[in-house]
Formats: structure tokens, sequence, C-alpha cells
């Protein structure tokens, strides 16, 4: 997802008008004489953006002269570019309403807009990938800044589940964050969202065994989530073991791998669960229905 043409063309004319002010205090392009990059040489571009990151005090000498005569709203989304975000960040995946980019030195994923072009057209097709630039606000949601410093790096299949782990433990902490306008805060719930990354599947469960054992230690309530989560994915082999013998559409209770009790209604396994555990046990029993198609 990208910007509308006319929130693109905005922050293109902001950002311009930006740069063309810090430019004439700190030359690096010689000879502009109206605040238009279209043509200019990216890598002195770049430079300029550099001057401001370094010293955002530029940004409220700007505000405070308002050399173009902006109105209130124009000049509080370029005194919010003090919040910037600056590194090199892995894109993980390309959703409906933005590009999340996981940064590197940090866990936190953010929900990024494209300008002109979608992110997905103008960066590496295969994902992850490690990009260089700014991640700036913009009327509440995250864009970036205009440029890209492209990592030509295919990562092999141990470091992409490396960072498909960091970008699920900084969604089950913070979420991904959608605006740098508000402060960052972790997420009540989780631990018990990671939990059930770590648990989803057998190759999870193995790969992260000790954080699994470090969570239920801290948390031992997070114990029902760990059953259920293992019995919810051993039921999937379960019925496709159900299906290659014929069987025909039951509910079934299943504690870890092991079917303990099944029944025409849910009711009726209910019952039986009620009946072979004690009350404390109960929520670790995985109930689900079997449909013969």
């Amino acid at each position: 997802m990208r910007l509308s043409k006319d929130d693109t063309d905005l922050f293109y004319k902001l950002n311009w008008s930006l740069l063309f002010y810090v430019n004439k205090k700190h030359p690096v392009i010689q000879g502009i004489n109206t605040p238009d990059f279209k043509n200019q040489d990216i890598g002195k571009i770049a430079e300029i953006h550099e001057i401001i990151h370094s010293n955002p005090g530029l940004i409220d000498a700007f505000c405070a002269e308002n050399p173009f005569n902006f109105n209130q709203e124009e000049l509080d989304i370029i005194q919010s570019w003090k919040n910037f975000v600056k590194g090199r960040f892995f894109i993980v995946t390309h959703l409906k309403n933005y590009t999340v980019f996981l940064k590197e030195d940090e866990l936190r994923a953010y929900g990024v807009l494209g300008l002109i072009d979608e992110i997905e057209d103008i960066t590496p097709s295969y994902l992850p990938s490690l990009v260089g630039t700014v991640l700036l606000p913009f009327k509440g949601k995250i864009i970036h800044f205009g440029l890209f410093q492209f990592c030509n790096i295919h990562f092999g299949r141990g470091i992409k589940r490396d960072i498909q782990a960091e970008y699920q433990k900084a969604k089950s902490k913070f979420g991904i964050m959608l605006s740098l306008d508000t402060p960052i805060s972790e997420k009540k719930e989780s631990d018990e969202e990671l939990l059930r990354f770590y648990v989803k599947n057998e190759d999870n469960r193995a790969e992260y065994w000790d954080e699994i054992k470090q969570l239920l230690g801290k948390n031992p309530l997070l114990f029902k989530i760990y059953y259920q989560e293992i019995g919810k994915s051993n039921s999937r082999k379960v019925k496709k073991r159900l299906s290659k013998i014929g069987i025909t559409s039951r509910w079934f209770a299943i504690f870890e791998d092991i079917i303990i009790a099944s029944g025409n209604t849910e009711q009726e396994v209910r019952a039986q669960v009620e009946s072979i555990f004690q009350e404390n046990e109960r929520n670790y029993v995985y109930i689900f229905r079997y449909v013969n198609k």
C-alpha cells in the first residue's frame, strides 16, 4: 500500500522545502534555486538528509523561521520528523495495508507505506531482504524517506528462521507499529502470543525448547496455552489419519497426541473429559470436531 497522490505530493513539497533550507545553510548541491530535487544526484540528496538526521535542531529552526509560509498542519508534519527511525531493516513481508520492516538491531516491527511506488515494486523480490533507510511519521502513518540503500544479501535457511523468530517476538511483545507518534509499550499478552509461536509446530518446539521452558517457568498459568497449542498442532495429523481409515464425522478430545475421548456431540466429549481429568487439568485437553469430507 502507498500514500494517496495528494499526500505523496504534500510529502515531497514539505520534504524538498526542508532539504532546500538545509542546503542553503550547509551547501551540498550548488546552484539550486528552488525546492525541486527531482533531477538531482541521489547521493547528494542523501547527504543533505544525513545532515538533518545528525542535527534534528535544523527541523526546529526551519519550523521557527517558516520560510515557505506553511500552515500549522504542514509545520506539525515537518516537526514530527524529529521522531525518525534510521538504520537497516529486514523487509519480512508485504501485507495488504503495509510492508513490515524489522529493525536489524532492535526488537521493533514497523508497518510502512510506500510513496509514489509500492514498496514491493522497488525493493528486492526475495524475502527477507535487508535495506538501509529512514522511517518517518506522516499524518499518523509510517513512510520511508524516499531512498533505500540495498544490501545484496541472500540469507540461508537458518538465518531466515532467526529473522522470522525475531519478527514474531517483536510482534508478540509490541505489535506491528503503525505510528511513530505514540510511545512504545509492551503488550500485556506478549508472553502468551510468543508461546503460541514457539509451540505451533514440531520444528518450532524443537528450535525454541529452551525459550518454552523459560516462559513456563516464569508463569505456570501458561501451561494451559502450551498443551492447547500442542493439541491443536497434533489434531491436524490426527484428522489426516482419521480420514485415511474412513472415520465418520465426530468430536474428539486429544491430550498432546493421544485421543482420550470421542462422541457425536461436543457435550458428550466434554463429559468424558470431566470423568477422566481433574478440574485443574481439563484445560490441557484440546477438543475439536472432525468432519469427513
